[in-house]
């Protein structure tokens, strides 16, 4: 009872009673904050990912995985293959450099024209304006060396190199290997070369622990193909697989041919609108297409050609102002899909780019695959600017019919639709 009454004439004093109420909060926001920590323990342990848990930074790595991880797999490993000298890579550039200049100058009659300086340009003059500098000076030896050190480190920016880039926001090697590693199960599953696995009655998680150089085998095998991409043209970050280093971009534009691949059983004439570093055609063509034309940005045909030329050969790509072959690959400026005879192409691709383009360019393009395809189009595009869709723009065009919608497999979060056209 007196230490009470102690307690009660201490807790009068201002300093004193400032210290116990400091005390008090300071216990209790421990209590709390164990008890938090206790609940999001117990929740990860009955996650759908337990294992990947050993930081706050995995919640950035699970968000793009489409599988569950139930236990890691020490063989998963980030890998990395540098370009290697090729004997030709300046007269290349000499290409480059000249098609891009007589683009820049035709841009100005065309009667198709940007906005306003388009995302990558403006990104590259930024971001890397070497680049550009030896673009703009003509400058083919230094246009050489830029290429092929290209994406030796981190770029924000994602869509023209096969190194670690905006995709993941953790950059941990482990967590990259990881989310690379998921792309290749989803593409196997998509297959049929590994079995889709069920939440509901299981397996559910076994898929992951997959090897990485079996699952390739095991596709290639199943689509006839070598699809080992080429090593060493520029530099490279992914999973170990086989004689090759895969990159999410390689996964990617491989699932998007065979996609192409499915409709175009007869192999016929195909041209994609936006075709970054030209992966999807390389894959394409290995699949037996022998006519493709990319459309895009001047400058996003330059380092496509680049990585083309060196892929699948000189003789083999036609760049912008060089003589015509039918059976290559043709870059081409963008308005150009307007110069193409009606019915040039039977099918046309557009993949993870029309929601991010001028409504302009959307219009025209949309215009010219109606009067330029004969059978399809085929889109793989994210709707995260809704409702700036591909379905609403097609709906708003007219003359396109949904055929087909669903999730892109190997892409969360994108959409695969396609649409016949009503010539």
């Amino acid at each position: 009872m007196a230490s009470q009454k102690i307690k009660k004439l201490l807790l009068n004093i201002p300093s004193v009673r400032h210290y116990v109420e400091t005390t008090n909060n300071i216990r209790n926001e421990n209590i709390r904050l164990t008890h938090e920590i206790e609940k999001k323990t117990s929740l990860i342990s009955q996650s759908r990912s337990p294992a990947l848990f050993n930081c706050s930074d995995d919640f950035l790595t699970e968000r793009l995985l489409s599988h569950p991880i139930k236990s890691l797999s020490g063989s998963l490993t980030l890998a990395s293959e540098p370009a290697r000298h090729i004997a030709n890579r300046v007269e290349v550039a000499e290409r480059l450099i000249k098609a891009y200049h007589k683009a820049l100058a035709d841009e100005a009659a065309s009667p198709l024209r940007r906005e306003g300086e388009d995302l990558w340009t403006g990104l590259l003059r930024n971001e890397l304006p070497e680049l550009l500098n030896a673009i703009d000076s003509r400058d083919a030896v230094k246009l050489a060396d830029f290429l092929a050190n290209f994406g030796t480190s981190y770029v924000w920016f994602g869509g023209i190199t096969t190194c670690i880039d905006g995709f993941n926001k953790d950059l941990r090697p482990e967590s990259i290997a990881l989310t690379y590693h998921d792309k290749l199960v989803s593409l196997a599953e998509s297959l049929g070369v590994l079995r889709y696995e069920s939440p509901e009655s299981g397996p559910w998680g076994d898929n992951m622990l997959s090897d990485s150089t079996d699952v390739l085998n095991r596709i290639a095998h199943k689509i006839g193909i070598d699809i080992h991409p080429p090593m060493g043209i520029i530099h490279t970050d992914g999973i170990k697989a086989g004689k090759s280093v895969l990159h999410y971009r390689h996964i990617n534009a491989l699932y998007s041919a065979l996609r192409l691949h499915a409709l175009n059983k007869k192999q016929e004439a195909v041209c994609e609108f936006g075709g970054g570093l030209g992966i999807t055609a390389m894959y394409s063509l290995r699949l037996g297409v022998k006519d493709y034309t990319i459309f895009d940005l001047p400058i996003t045909c330059l380092l496509a050609g680049h990585y083309l030329i060196h892929a699948i050969g000189e003789n083999n790509v036609v760049l912008y102002g060089e003589e015509a072959k039918e059976n290559a690959v043709k870059l081409l400026p963008y308005w150009e899909c307007q110069k193409q005879d009606d019915n040039r192409f039977s099918y046309a691709l557009n993949q993870d780019s029309l929601p991010e383009i001028s409504d302009n360019l959307i219009k025209e393009y949309l215009t010219q695959i109606k009067k330029m395809v004969a059978k399809g189009f085929l889109s793989i595009n994210h709707e995260c600017f809704h409702p700036r869709t591909v379905m609403r723009f097609t709906e708003e065009s007219g003359g396109f019919e949904l055929l087909h919608r669903s999730k892109c497999w190997v892409r969360d979060g994108y959409v695969e639709e396609f649409y016949t056209l009503q010539n």
